[in-house]
C-alpha cells in the first residue's frame, strides 16, 4: 500500500548509507543514533527518543529563531518539546530523504518533509480546517544539520525549512489509513 505519510522512508535512508560500509566507525555509530531517533520519534516512545539526546542538546529552526518555541535550547526544553509533540499526535512524520551527508561529528539530511498535523492542532495555530479528516498535510523541504557529542547522542537538529508548508493545507486532507502507523516490530 501506497501511504500519504511512511516514516519508513527516512530510517530505510539511514539503513541503505549503513548498509555501504563506507564510514569509519564513529560517523557509523552517529548514523545509528540517528536512526534510533528517527524510529523513537515515529513510535512515539518518548524515553527511547530522550535516550538518543545529549545532556548538551540546543536545537535551531533556523526558519522560527533561536528563541522560539520550536528551537530548544537545553535538554530539558528537548524534552518538553518532544513530550508536546508526541502528546499533541504530531509526531507522524515522514522526511522523504534524497541526501545525507555525514562526517565523524555532524549528519545533513535532506528531504520533503510531511507532518499529518491534527485538526484541533492546527486550528490552535489559526488555521482553518474541515471536519473531512482527522489531519491535515504539512508538506515542506527540510534539511538537518544532526550535531553529535562525543557519546554520540544528538547535540543537535539545527533545521532550514524551504516553503510554507501550512499553505493550503486546508485542502490536503489526511484519514489515518493514508498514514504507515508503525509497530516496535515493524519499523
Amino acid at each position: 500500500m501506497s501511504y500519504k505519510i511512511d516514516p519508513r522512508k527516512q530510517i530505510r535512508a539511514v539503513e541503505a548509507r549503513l548498509a555501504r560500509h563506507a564510514d569509519d566507525p564513529q560517523t557509523t555509530r552517529n548514523l545509528k543514533t540517528m536512526r534510533e531517533h528517527m524510529r523513537a520519534e515515529a513510535l512515539g516512545d518518548f524515553d527511547a527518543l530522550m535516550a538518543t539526546v545529549s545532556p548538551h542538546a540546543a536545537y535551531t529552526s533556523f526558519n522560527s529563531g533561536p528563541d522560539a518555541p520550536n528551537s530548544p535550547r537545553s535538554r530539558e526544553a528537548v524534552a518538553q518539546y518532544y513530550g508536546g509533540m508526541v502528546a499533541a499526535n504530531c509526531h507522524q512524520i515522514e522526511h522523504d530523504l534524497d541526501r545525507i551527508v555525514a562526517d565523524r561529528d555532524n549528519i545533513t539530511t535532506e528531504g520533503t518533509l510531511r507532518i499529518a498535523y491534527p485538526n484541533a492542532v492546527l486550528r490552535s495555530m489559526g488555521h482553518e480546517v474541515a471536519d473531512d479528516a482527522p489531519y491535515h498535510l504539512f508538506e515542506a523541504r527540510l534539511m538537518i544539520v544532526w550535531g553529535f557529542d562525543a557519546d554520540g547522542l544528538v547535540r543537535c537538529e539545527d533545521s532550514y525549512v524551504a516553503g510554507d508548508g501550512f499553505a493550503g493545507i486546508a485542502a490536503r486532507a489526511v484519514q489515518q489509513e493514508d498514514i504507515f502507523t508503525p509497530k516496535a516490530d515493524r519499523i
